[in-house]
């Protein structure tokens, strides 16, 4: 797996993406500092603000997670299985977000999964940025026939990044979906396209990146993000339809790097666009 570092993105992207490379947050970013680990069964799984340290201790102990503090960080021990685990977080997630500490409440589950692939628990999409855990998403970089680049614009509703550009679509992994299943239903609610509007889709070199970073307005990203290449057949347009997406623009190769180092993009979609610009013929 590719931790998408700094010192990562120096090394694969081009030197025309430096503006965008010299203001990439990664775990080695200054704010670091301020996050301890949280640990389960003795496995690293997040990232704890320390500014709210106390508030987590007292939340999980009241969920019945039972924690100590070592050098290490928070360490939690719990053997009760994935059911019961699941129900201690979703108690913890609501006492958070009542505390105002989980913003962006989704009422989507996401999986939380061990490093070697095995599900511990479940847990609500927006509770993985506050407690930091490792969470998974799709990123599609679309293109028309002609180069291109089709991306959207976030609806100022959306919590994150609202009015920002996007890649034409992206979005979590739900608790019982599959990697394809999430493309193809992200594909559908934010551009109203199908298989069938695309000349080709297939994944993007390097396909999985680890995102680690704390976020600007507080918590920590902690993503493995999976990346996809298509283009879209002449004369096929995206339209949106969750309501997600504010508008649509076609941006010429130029216009997009110039757009990705003026970070008007998402981190996660500036990425997966500059790979692709990149590693396009």
């Amino acid at each position: 797996m590719i931790h998408a570092s700094k010192a990562w993105l120096q090394n694969t992207l081009p030197s025309q993406f430096q503006p965008f490379v010299d203001h990439w947050r990664d775990n080695t970013s200054a704010p670091n500092q301020q996050f301890t680990q949280w640990l389960i069964n003795g496995e690293h799984m997040g990232y704890l603000d320390t500014q709210h340290q106390s508030t987590f201790e007292t939340v999980f102990k009241a969920a019945e997670l039972a924690c100590t503090v070592s050098p290490l960080g928070i360490e939690c021990c719990d053997t009760t299985g994935p059911q019961a685990l699941s129900a201690k977080l979703a108690t913890a997630g609501n006492m958070l977000k009542a505390l105002g500490l989980v913003p962006g409440w989704r009422n989507e589950e996401q999986l939380l999964m061990t490093q070697q692939g095995q599900m511990l628990a479940t847990a609500e999409r927006a509770l993985f940025k506050t407690l930091g855990l490792r969470s998974r998403a799709v990123h599609v970089h679309v293109e028309n026939h002609k180069g291109c680049v089709w991306t959207g614009v976030r609806a100022m509703t959306k919590h994150e990044n609202p009015g920002m550009l996007d890649n034409l679509a992206a979005g979590g992994i739900a608790s019982a979906e599959s990697i394809d299943s999430t493309l193809w239903r992200e594909l559908d609610e934010e551009a109203g396209l199908n298989a069938d509007d695309f000349a080709w889709i297939k994944p993007l070199t390097p396909h999985e990146l680890v995102l680690s970073r704390p976020l600007l307005y507080g918590g920590w990203h902690h993503e493995t993000v999976i990346l996809f290449h298509g283009q879209l057949k002449p004369g096929r347009r995206p339209t949106n339809r969750d309501g997600e997406v504010g508008a649509f623009q076609l941006m010429t190769r130029r216009a997009s790097i110039d757009a990705i180092n003026a970070w008007q993009f998402t981190p996660d979609a500036a990425l997966c666009c500059a790979l692709a610009l990149a590693t396009a013929k």
